[in-house]
């Protein structure tokens, strides 16, 4: 677990001690417009940002009360950074310490003067797998006597935490009584736009979204990131050129190597543009290989041509840039950067482009970017998509991942019914998780699961003490219908529930065929600050449950790898050859002969 992360600042001054206590009641705040502290003052109170930030972020997921419930704390963050930022040094800790008690007045500087409760009292405080009440998460503010609570295994072990704020201990509880739970005014401002351009809406959205990360992203085990000198980068970001500000938040939140992260900005910096070239590429044996285009693209160029410039930029070179500030796991970023190279041009342009053919053939030629909506269909070579395909000898392929409905699942079941053996392409996503779910059950008479799957109950902040709730996620034990040899297929499109089902395989002891996956599963969580998109907000996406590899090793950054190493090849897109198939079908035809001698 972490370390517990204390302070950046060095602040001599006295900190108010404010011992009033008021019954929740909503505070009317006014409509908080722009910044009236400059970018300099910012910079210049950056430390005490930095210490007041983040004791704040302690606070709001753990101090147990109806006004930290329900306050808006990104707004809180941004008004209270911004009057801070205007103040003398001397001044600041203490100004929004003073700030933060209106909220939580139970913060104080000796434990004697926190509330005290009894065994036998309706005690109040937090239960959280996750940082919000979201799909199987729970973040929720329970009641119950204060022993039984004190005694249960997702609750603090603690009445109170034990914090520091510049030079100075504090104390505030994890455990408060139905009355104390009601003290504090919530702050919830009007409804209003926001913009990222606002510096201290940014550093406040910022480090809203650190600061999830920090308490509960449920990794940092495995991967070797210091997310604490996330914090810090990330404010100076917002005190920068604001063009850059996306590339800076997707930096360092590639440090996480969590194929399932997505940090978006309001459109003012979305990076995102509406047209693009009409073709797209794939990283292939180490280049951008065509892999479908529109008919705006020049006859002279084929299905499994690499793309080699850019407007005289080499494709690797643009895709080695782009890789830097792909939010995704170091062994994918070349795969997800090629995906973008030929999009989110901002405006229509002529573009040079220079392709070389298998042949070793030079094509030069200029095309346009076509907006999205006028672009037209993209055509590549079309594999084999048909949910049954006899392959003959009595193998039988199945794209199990195609099964969206329960028509699809009795013909898939017809399908299989006389197979001698079979090969389940999983390449991809499940169109229907419980569908495909309920088939792989058939596949065995056994309990089977994925590898080790997580869910962390945090009890303090900071990650100080976590209750690990382990779930045997698996497959319906039904009954055996297929008993055959059987190959699995995988992609590198296989990610989070294409890799889920692909574990189940392996436990299952299919052989996979294919490439290495994206190396992501679990749950995700999604979150927002200053609202939506469309009100100036920022969203984000990370994966809230740990899932590991069945052998109990880290699959985050790693991916899958399958038995068969058998990636798709340049000569293999020209081709129009599934090089994939063709081994799961030998490996599995191995298998079949091999069981008949």
């Amino acid at each position: 677990m972490l370390s517990k992360f204390l302070h950046h600042a060095i602040y001599a001054g006295t900190l108010l001690a404010m011992s009033s206590a008021s019954h929740a009641s909503l505070v009317s705040e006014q409509v908080f417009q722009n910044s009236t502290a400059t970018k300099a003052q910012l910079e210049q109170a950056l430390p005490d940002i930095l210490t007041f930030n983040e004791l704040v972020h302690r606070v709001r997921y753990f101090y147990p009360s109806e006004a930290v419930s329900q306050t808006r704390w990104e707004f809180f963050l941004e008004k209270v950074i911004d009057q801070m930022a205007v103040l003398p040094e001397q001044e600041r800790l203490a100004f929004a310490l003073a700030e933060l008690k209106n909220i939580t007045p139970h913060i104080v500087t000796q434990p004697s003067e926190l509330p005290v409760i009894a065994h036998d009292d309706i005690a109040h405080t937090w239960v959280a797998t996750g940082a919000r009440n979201y799909h199987v998460y729970e973040r929720n503010l329970r009641s119950g006597s204060m022993s039984e609570l004190f005694n249960h295994i997702h609750t603090p072990k603690s009445k109170y935490y034990n914090d520091v704020y510049g030079n100075q201990t504090l104390y505030w509880p994890l455990y408060l009584d139905s009355q104390e739970s009601q003290n504090g005014a919530v702050f919830r401002p009007e409804k209003r736009l926001s913009t990222m351009t606002n510096p201290a809406t940014c550093m406040a959205a910022v480090s809203y979204v650190w600061a999830e990360i920090y308490h509960f992203w449920p990794y940092f085990e495995q991967v070797p990131v210091v997310w604490e000198d996330s914090h810090i980068t990330l404010l100076k970001g917002c005190l920068g050129n604001f063009s850059n500000l996306q590339n800076i938040i997707n930096i360092e939140f590639k440090k996480l190597q969590d194929n399932h992260v997505w940090i978006a900005l309001s459109e003012v910096l979305e990076r995102r543009g509406d047209y693009l070239l009409p073709l797209k590429v794939e990283y292939i044996e180490g280049k951008a290989i065509i892999t479908s285009k529109t008919d705006y693209l020049s006859l002279q160029i084929d299905i499994g041509d690499e793309l080699v410039a850019i407007d005289g930029k080499t494709a690797d070179e643009i895709i080695q840039q782009a890789a830097k500030t792909e939010v995704v796991s170091d062994h994918m970023e070349e795969v997800y950067a090629a995906y973008g190279i030929t999009q989110n041009y901002k405006s229509p342009k002529l573009v040079d482009l220079v392709f070389r053919k298998p042949t070793g053939e030079i094509v030069t030629t200029t095309t346009a970017t076509i907006h999205k909506d006028v672009i037209g269909e993209f055509k590549g070579n079309a594999l084999e998509r048909s949910l049954i395909q006899d392959l003959g000898e009595g193998v039988v392929r199945l794209n199990v991942y195609d099964i969206a409905t329960e028509a699809q699942f009795n013909e898939a079941k017809a399908g299989l019914s006389n197979a001698k053996a079979i090969v389940l392409d999983m390449r991809g996503y499940p169109r229907n998780f419980f569908l495909v779910r309920e088939f792989m059950g058939y596949f065995s008479n056994e309990a089977t699961t994925v590898g080790p799957f997580m869910h962390f109950s945090q009890r303090l902040p900071n990650q100080e003490d976590v209750y690990v709730n382990t779930y045997p996620v698996g497959i319906p034990l039904n009954e055996q219908l297929f008993n055959v040899p059987t190959v699995a297929i995988s992609s590198t499109q296989n990610g989070s529930a294409g890799e889920h089902f692909l574990m189940i395989a392996q436990n299952l002891d299919i052989p996979i065929v294919g490439d290495v996956t994206a190396g992501i599963n679990g749950d995700i969580i999604a979150g927002w600050a200053f609202g939506s998109l469309a009100n100036g907000g920022i969203y984000y996406l990370y994966t809230g449950a740990r899932s590991d590899q069945v052998d109990g090793s880290k699959l985050i950054g790693v991916g899958i790898q399958p038995d068969y190493l058998v990636p798709v090849t340049q000569a293999s897109i020209a081709n129009n050859v599934d090089i994939q198939l063709e081994k799961a079908h030998q490996v599995v035809l191995d298998i079949l002969t091999d069981g008949l001698r």
